[in-house]
């Protein structure tokens, strides 16, 4: 989709639509206010916009231009009933653990539902996904600009990584997170290798388009070395593999390995060991046994541990649907970011019942997705490896910017058959 069609394609939106739209584009900019939290909550972008998202996703459901959804059973119903486990800790959580002083942290875990929701009913077509992930290539082209600034003017706001990690300063382009850089650079990645695989398909390559995956492939492989995070490489190169894989059996494909794979073989040695190894040399001392079990994962497994032992000595009720039915002194601790595990993080705040659904969820659309064009199945495999991947040793569900761009996907995948099968 070109910008005339993406402009067309916006213009034509109702405004129920329209305003999701305009919060993909600005959302970099919002995060970079981040810190402006310290002098108010009331002066920060990124709270306004935090608590303004669900109050206008429910304005919108309200709205007589709001388009209605599309049905799909098994998707809808796993995600409902996970989202109705989780509303029900979150509404505990509320009346029971501080009321008012932690409404900021309900509105952040129970956004992203409402937000699925809501997008459910916006994609209801091949078209709508692609107008949304245009968006989100619009919108990561400031955080490029920044990488870009830190490059040639040196980084706006370093973290200084220790020398077991490999030392160095982490680009963070003045984000409080640098999730925030991460998340633009590998789903730009995704997104641009998808207008590829779908050009191809359709027999029209165009240079630009090709130039684009080329610029877009750099940056984000740049970008990768300048934040220093082990979890994205492994998203980059997931993404990279699948791509590579769905692109061999057309001859545009075929030429674009050719081209790649000396690249790849050339520079990913020299990459691996500069910028990946020193940040997963701990993960191998503890493989071979020089290391305790608990310093794997960046030393995250013992946090994972400590708070497994709390959870098993819990009432088994609460094991099965939450732990916030525990009146336990940890539970804001266990169901918050802070435990860098959306998996871990799932099964406290839903339970073992609630985590299931969640995955049920998940693997059903890696399920519809076998049956769709291969773009498509490109994208959707593309889009849900990657919340699975960082849900190991990171939060995706609670990076909004993440999600715009990862649920479209999920709702595309969601629709029925028939609509799956268009072109």
């Amino acid at each position: 989709m070109n910008y005339k069609n993406w402009k067309i394609w916006f213009k034509q939106l109702p405004l129920s639509l329209k305003w999701f739209v305009v919060l993909i584009l600005l959302r970099p900019l919002v995060d970079l206010f981040y810190f402006l939290k310290e002098i108010s909550p009331f002066l920060s972008p990124l709270y306004i916009v935090g608590v303004a998202t669900p109050v206008l996703i429910l304005l919108s459901f309200l709205s007589r231009g709001f388009p209605k959804k599309f049905k799909s059973f098994i998707s809808d119903f796993s995600f409902t009933t996970w989202s109705v486990i989780v509303l029900i800790n979150l509404i505990v959580l509320f009346v029971f653990y501080g009321g008012l002083a932690i409404s900021s942290e309900v509105i952040r875990y129970g956004s992203p539902l409402l937000l699925f929701f809501y997008i459910r009913h916006f994609v209801r077509s091949k078209v709508d996904l692609i107008g949304l992930l245009q968006s989100f290539v619009y919108s990561a082209i400031f955080p490029m600009c920044l990488l870009a600034y830190e490059l040639m003017f040196g980084a706006i706001n370093a973290e200084f990584l220790t020398e077991s990690r490999g030392g160095g300063a982490r680009l963070q382009g003045g984000y409080a997170d640098i999730m925030n850089y991460a998340i633009y650079f590998t789903m730009a990645f995704l997104i641009q290798c998808y207008f590829f695989i779908r050009s191809s398909k359709l027999n029209y390559v165009s240079i630009k388009q090709r130039l684009l995956l080329i610029v877009v492939t750099l940056v984000c492989f740049i970008g990768l070395v300048g934040i220093k995070q082990s979890s994205s490489w492994a998203v980059m190169l997931f993404i990279g593999f699948l791509f590579l894989v769905y692109n061999l059996n057309s001859r545009k494909g075929i030429v674009v390995i050719l081209i790649t794979l000396p690249v790849l073989i050339f520079t990913l040695p020299v990459v691996y060991k500069s910028s990946i190894e020193p940040l997963i040399e701990k993960e191998y001392k503890v493989i071979e046994g020089e290391a305790d079990l608990e310093r794997s994962f960046n030393g995250r497994m013992s946090r994972w541990v400590k708070f497994f032992g709390i959870w098993s000595e819990m009432p088994i009720g609460s094991n099965l649907v939450g732990v916030t039915t525990s009146g336990h002194d940890q539970t804001l601790i266990m169901v918050s970011g802070g435990m860098h595990s959306d998996y871990v993080r799932v099964i406290f705040l839903s339970g073992i019942l609630g985590f299931i659904f969640y995955m049920l969820f998940l693997l059903n659309l890696l399920m519809r997705a076998r049956k769709i064009a291969i773009p498509e199945r490109f994208l959707v495999f593309g889009g849900v490896g990657t919340v699975m991947l960082y849900s190991v040793s990171t939060n995706p569900l609670l990076y909004f910017p993440l999600l715009y761009c990862v649920f479209p996907i999920m709702a595309y995948a969601s629709l029925p058959k028939l609509l799956l099968l268009r072109k």
